[in-house]
């Protein structure tokens, strides 16, 4: 697949410095990748890498410094805070280690919220975060609270709500980390699901290589810059370095 017909998200030579103290600190430094629609890619790296910061400038949580980030033809890196925001609660939808869930909500409302904070009517947005919820087999789970659930339906609560508005793009962040190994199959067979059977495109930071050799390509992050070593991907493909 390599078309830039059907890429989905594009950077193009982006950078991003933070101001520490009177020394800068480059943690990303003019990185190129294009990320195609139907697409799981994992990045990996160790700590301090980059690969978290790639991820927020990849979700348009943060800005570049310089260069682009192109989203289905947006360049998030014109766009302020507010067009951000929107952009997000739109397009993106993102799944945390932490689950992220409101332990006041019910698991179908903390679906149904994002619908409802972007205008959705609540019957409407609620009817969809059953269908979500059902379609990460939690349908009789729908109104428990999230201490009522374990960790790994927890963070299917939140594949869930990320996918309910029906994004050009998940970003994952460690979905695995809070998981034991059973839940942590489980979660990422669905993620591997979502892309073979729904076309959904998912970006995935991670550390568990276990977890990252699902994906269709790997990309290596060290030093803030994309490390061209040879990666294998067990769901198909040639042996290859990352570029496009």
């Amino acid at each position: 697949m390599t078309s830039e017909a059907s890429s989905i998200i594009q950077a193009v030579n982006v950078t991003k410095t933070f101001a520490q103290s009177a020394l800068p600190v480059q943690a990303v430094r003019g990185i190129d990748l294009t990320i195609h629609k139907g697409e799981m890619v994992s990045i990996v790296g160790p700590s301090g890498s980059g690969k978290s910061t790639l991820l927020t400038l990849l979700g348009a949580i943060d800005a570049p410094t310089s260069g682009q980030v192109i989203l289905e033809g947006t360049d998030c890196a014109t766009l302020d805070d507010a067009q951000r925001t929107m952009l997000r609660r739109r397009r993106i939808g993102f799944v945390f280690q932490a689950f992220n869930l409101l332990p006041t909500l019910t698991a179908v409302e903390n679906v149904a919220l994002p619908l409802e904070l972007d205008g959705v009517a609540e019957a409407e947005a609620v009817q969809r975060a059953a269908d979500a919820l059902a379609g990460v087999g939690l349908e009789k789970r729908r109104d428990h609270l999230p201490s009522m659930l374990s960790g790994g339906e927890q963070q299917r609560v939140a594949i869930a709500r990320a996918l309910v508005i029906d994004p050009a793009l998940v970003m994952a962040d460690e979905p695995t980390g809070n998981l034991d190994s059973v839940s942590s199959r489980q979660v990422t067979d669905l993620l591997r699901q979502l892309v073979d059977e729904q076309q959904q495109t998912v970006v995935m930071v991670t550390h568990d290589m276990e977890v990252a050799n699902r994906a269709d390509r790997i990309v290596h992050v060290r030093d803030g810059q994309i490390d061209p070593q040879p990666f294998h991907s067990v769901s198909g493909g040639d042996p290859t370095t990352e570029a496009q």
